[in-house]
């Protein structure tokens, strides 16, 4: 047998904005990665996008990517989000201050934009490559998403229809409000604990080794499979730092921006509903998972009632994980991602009507 190996391919995206009402002298800096077979003549079978969660890095997936790619010759693109891993917000003149508190810049609606930009950047590179795989398999993207990244997924193709192939968004976040999804009722209320604990993690530690060591007798330690913790800290999780304080690596997301993020998504109470309005199911299929292992959370009771909502979704609920799935158990992610996505056609599209099990 063969031994099939991963490439990793990073590329940036650079993103200026050309709405009038935005700070012109903000330019980001995405980070991407491109993963595939080593050295594979084939094309791949499918293409897909990876939009992680807030407060953590894109390559914190990578077993979960590695399963894919390896497993069935999947294309991963992802990338590190705005405020996250490797990606910049910088200047673009130097006499002007950047204003890291417009509200537009962690907007939600802005990270699914970010994720739009980079697609399409990936899409023109697979148009110019000379002698470039089928259209066929080229032209689809299926969409994978965690909490953060599953709304932007899910905004991105009620905006923009026909998009993606098929979606997974694991735990999307929104933001319910009781009394208009009733269902909310049953699970534990949102509160402002997700920003109060953003905004007290430590930011800085010693070393690499430090931060890892001290992450892993923690919570995270607890909740995220080694490889995933591992790429969270050591790929893009932590930078290095040069000041006074005698710590040597710092939080790449900082704290402050993982608070504003959260808090942003109370910009929209009616993205729901303007979603559930535009999504058709029957042209992009769409898989809401969701952890069974902490059934009266939020995340859990959120993932219910957009499965609801969406007409057409289906509920897939992983019984043993909670809101960190993806990162706690990368096999058993991947292989939801395999049978629900990438094997989605047969059973969506099916003239038959045959029954799903």
């Amino acid at each position: 047998t063969i031994q099939k190996t991963m490439m990793m391919k990073p590329f940036s995206v650079f993103i200026t904005s050309d709405d009038e009402n935005d700070d012109p002298y903000q330019e980001v800096q995405l980070q991407c990665y491109d993963f595939n077979l080593k050295k594979n003549g084939s094309p791949p079978v499918q293409n897909i996008l990876l939009l992680h969660c807030n407060g953590i890095n894109c390559l914190a997936y990578k077993a979960f990517v590695e399963q894919l790619v390896v497993s069935c010759n999947c294309r991963v693109v992802t990338f590190d989000q705005r405020g996250h891993g490797m990606s910049k917000v910088t200047k673009r003149k130097e006499d002007k201050v950047l204003h890291d508190d417009d509200e537009k810049m962690w907007s939600w609606k802005t990270f699914a934009r970010d994720a739009k930009m980079v697609l399409e950047s990936v899409q023109r590179e697979d148009g110019k490559r000379a002698g470039g795989w089928a259209s066929s398999s080229a032209q689809k993207w299926h969409a994978v998403g965690h909490s953060l990244g599953g709304f932007c997924l899910l905004w991105l193709e009620a905006t923009n229809p026909g998009t993606f192939a098929s979606i997974l968004t694991y735990e999307p976040i929104f933001a319910l409000e009781s009394t208009k999804y009733p269902g909310m009722r049953t699970y534990a209320a949102p509160d402002a604990s997700l920003q109060v604990n953003a905004r007290k993690r430590k930011r800085t530690f010693k070393s690499f080794e430090d931060a890892f060591a001290s992450y892993r007798k923690g919570f995270l330690g607890k909740v995220m499979d080694e490889r995933s913790l591992r790429g969270y800290v050591f790929d893009g999780g932590f930078r290095k730092v040069d000041d006074s304080s005698g710590e040597e690596v710092a939080l790449t997301c900082e704290p402050e921006i993982e608070a504003r993020i959260y808090e942003s998504g109370e910009e929209d109470a009616n993205a729901l509903q303007f979603i559930e309005e535009r999504i058709d199911t029957a042209k992009c299929p769409i898989t809401i998972a969701i952890g069974g292992a902490t059934k009266k959370a939020y995340a859990y009771g959120v993932g219910k009632n957009v499965a609801e909502r969406i007409r057409g979704a289906r509920l897939l609920e992983l019984g043993l994980l909670g809101h960190f799935g993806p990162l706690s158990a990368p096999e058993v992610f991947a292989n939801a991602v395999y049978q629900n996505v990438l094997g989605i056609y047969a059973d969506v599209n099916d003239d038959d009507d045959e029954e799903e099990e």
